[in-house]
């Protein structure tokens, strides 16, 4: 129930050149994000490089859509298809990471690079890429009601000013 135990004692991540998963390291920026996230504070984290910022992000989610949530549908929105790609696998392996008694994945659940979902808790985490064209960048997550937007690079995601305008105006409601 307490998600600052969940990123503490039970988020395991795959790091590179280790065998065995290791816990999340905690530093000011994901303790502040996972803080503001819970205090339905709207934030944009900027940090240095390669200090966590997606993966902080992805261990949110995780928490939201595996455990902490029901009835939540959530969108993350990434400046590419490859970005996108990478995003998903970690999250895919953060899952698989769970103890057993807390993974509730089956066979029902979407699992694959346009969604993932938690069909026991009725959550599902969307996912979309930037897109060139108007038109294209107003389809983004349109018809959706999302109660979550995450967006990873959002400065180099292209048509944001359109998307943001189109996405959250039918996203109020779910917020």
């Amino acid at each position: 129930i307490n998600p600052f135990y969940f990123y503490r004692e039970v988020i395991r991540i795959i790091a590179s050149g280790n065998p065995n998963p290791i816990q999340i390291e905690a530093n000011r920026g994901n303790i502040a994000l996972w803080w503001l996230f819970y205090n339905h504070i709207t934030t944009l984290l900027i940090q240095c490089r390669q200090t966590g910022k997606s993966l902080s992000m992805d261990c949110l989610a995780n928490h939201i859509r595996c455990i902490g949530s029901t009835n939540t549908d959530m969108l993350l929105l990434t400046k590419n298809n490859d970005l996108k790609v990478r995003n998903i696998q970690r999250l895919k392996d953060l899952q698989s990471n769970l103890p057993y008694y807390l993974n509730l994945k089956t066979r029902e659940d979407s699992d694959n690079t346009e969604k993932l979902t938690c069909v026991a808790l009725n959550n599902t985490q969307y996912t979309a890429v930037g897109q060139m064209s108007e038109e294209g960048a107003r389809k983004v997550g349109r018809g959706m009601t999302l109660a979550i937007v995450m967006i990873d690079e959002i400065a180099y995601v292209s048509g944001i000013r359109t998307i943001l305008s189109s996405l959250l105006a039918g996203s109020n409601a779910a917020r």
